[in-house]
């Protein structure tokens, strides 16, 4: 039918809908090498099942590693991400370790790790 609205709510379950897709796609799709592409000193912390149903317990764990091994760890993501589409395993470690590298790495000072994360994009120390 031409001039006839759309159904209420149909945005909400559009962008459910391409949610799902995006989600199942991700899951498809290898991403980061998860320990192959970090040295053999810095492991990030294996989830057990259910894990993202214990995500503070979780992000405790990333919290205790060095922040040598954040950095790590958040340059491996940056460059796997850069060159496909992570899955969602190495999307979490991602998240996790994106997470305690800003609050113990940068104090919470988003601007802060950005700048040092264009560092390392650009071959330089801060």
């Amino acid at each position: 039918m031409l001039g006839a609205q759309p159904a209420p709510g149909w945005e909400k379950r559009m962008r459910a809908t391409l949610l799902r897709c995006l989600l199942a796609a991700a899951a498809a799709t290898p991403g980061l090498a998860s320990a192959d592409a970090l040295s053999s000193s810095c492991e990030p912390p294996q989830a057990q099942d259910g894990a993202l149903s214990d995500r503070a317990g979780l992000l405790a764990l990333y919290e205790r590693l060095p922040q040598a091994c954040l950095r790590e760890i958040f340059t491996a993501c940056a460059q796997a991400s850069s060159k496909s589409l992570l899955d969602f395993e190495s999307a979490a470690v991602c998240s996790f370790s994106h997470e305690a590298l800003l609050k113990n790495g940068f104090n919470g000072n988003f601007h802060a790790m950005m700048a040092w994360w264009q560092s390392q994009r650009a071959g330089t120390q801060p």
